[in-house]
């Protein structure tokens, strides 16, 4: 399973990174290694580089996008892509500062959904150094 982290980068911040992803990776990747006793340091860090999702807004823009699809559930606030066709489960969880994707796939059906969310959208996944611009993906390069 890979686990990808969504941000919503601030616009002042966006125009400097956006040919810079490795250095907005490197700077998110070191706020997700903080230790605990640090973690309001963390917090602060991330409030100066992203915007905030909404919980609320989020979940409910997932839930408008795919409820009317046979592979998709959602229980509580967690939503779920089942889809037998091509194999794939995905997990996504809405929080306040990020959004988290777990899926057994390197491209979940959510992330066209959270590209039509903000322009401004940042995928990392720190377990495997990966990292993009989500508006940069290329849908059609992944089987």
């Amino acid at each position: 399973m890979r686990t990808y982290y969504a941000f919503i980068i601030k616009d002042s911040l966006m125009n400097f990174y956006k040919d810079r992803p490795y250095s907005l990776y490197k700077i998110l990747e070191q706020i997700y290694k903080l230790k605990n006793n640090d973690l309001m340091l963390g917090y602060r860090l991330l409030e100066q580089v992203t915007r905030p999702f909404g919980i609320k807004k989020i979940d409910k823009f997932i839930y408008k996008k795919h409820f009317d699809e046979l592979e998709y559930s959602r229980i509580d606030d967690e939503h779920m892509i089942k889809n037998l066709y091509s194999e794939e489960i995905t997990f996504l969880k809405a929080f306040n500062s990020h959004v988290r994707i777990k899926t057994n796939n390197n491209c979940s059906a959510f992330f066209s959904s959270i590209q039509e969310y903000d322009e401004n959208i940042f995928i990392c996944d720190f377990e495997n150094a990966d990292f993009f611009w989500i508006n940069k993906f290329n849908f059609e390069t992944i089987v």
